[in-house]
């Protein structure tokens, strides 16, 4: 079991801080007359200019909008759409920037209103509980999780909560995260049953799809977690 820090920290921590520049500096490029297309483009040309030598899997970012926001898709087979964005437009981006065989992954989401990017609380009270309810999850999940707890069992406690405030999980696995591997095959997902150890890997996203039941605004945050003597910590 991982007990102490992981030795390759300081790769990880560099390619994650590349994916959380390239979700600050996309903000730019996230405009009416855009699309998940042009942006999808922006995201790659960003990761390359903040120094990553690749992206992981088949695609440098995951851009979904409108009626797409609620769409989980494999890295396979996702498509950016080139339908132009208006002046309000939610917009989740999903970011994994590589530098050699070290990975970042990362994902916000965004409110375009009346053609400008603005905060979750000035977007509307929907928007505004969803995205105070992703950082809620988060923060339960940096003070509860442990390495003895099995991905399985984060699931669960992930789903219950997900639950009982009206929400529902959109990944389509019903997945809240995975650890961090070359390969999608290698994966080892935080899904339900799972009894694999969150100890017995070094990193492990955490990163809730979800939506109120019934509701087409869908929100996404994502960061890389890893324990330090026991405590989550955030890469």
């Amino acid at each position: 079991m991982t007990a102490s820090l992981p030795s390759d920290l300081n790769h990880y921590t560099t390619a994650q801080d590349i994916a959380r520049a390239v979700l600050t500096d996309i903000t730019a490029h996230i405009v009416p007359g855009a699309s998940e297309a042009s942006v999808h483009k922006a995201c790659h040309d960003l990761m390359l200019a903040h120094g990553a030598t690749d992206f992981w899997g088949n695609t440098p970012a995951f851009v979904l909008a409108g009626e797409r926001l609620r769409l989980s898709v494999f890295d396979s087979s996702y498509v950016p759409s080139t339908k132009l964005f208006g002046e309000n437009e939610t917009i989740t981006i999903d970011v994994g920037p590589r530098i050699d065989d070290y990975f970042g992954d990362s994902a916000r989401t965004y409110f375009l209103r009346n053609g400008i990017i603005v905060s979750a609380a000035e977007a509307g009270e929907e928007e505004a509980e969803a995205m105070d309810f992703e950082a809620y999850l988060h923060g339960v999940f940096i003070k509860t999780v442990q390495p003895d707890m099995t991905f399985g069992d984060v699931h669960q406690k992930m789903s219950a909560l997900v639950s009982e405030n009206g929400y529902e999980n959109l990944d389509l696995l019903d997945a809240y995260g995975h650890s961090i591997a070359a390969s999608t095959d290698d994966f080892i997902i935080m899904e339900k049953g799972n009894e694999r150890l969150l100890g017995s890997v070094n990193y492990f996203t955490f990163e809730p799809h979800i939506a109120k039941v019934g509701s087409s605004l869908a929100v996404k945050y994502e960061e890389i977690y890893y324990f330090d003597h026991g405590l989550v910590k955030m890469v």
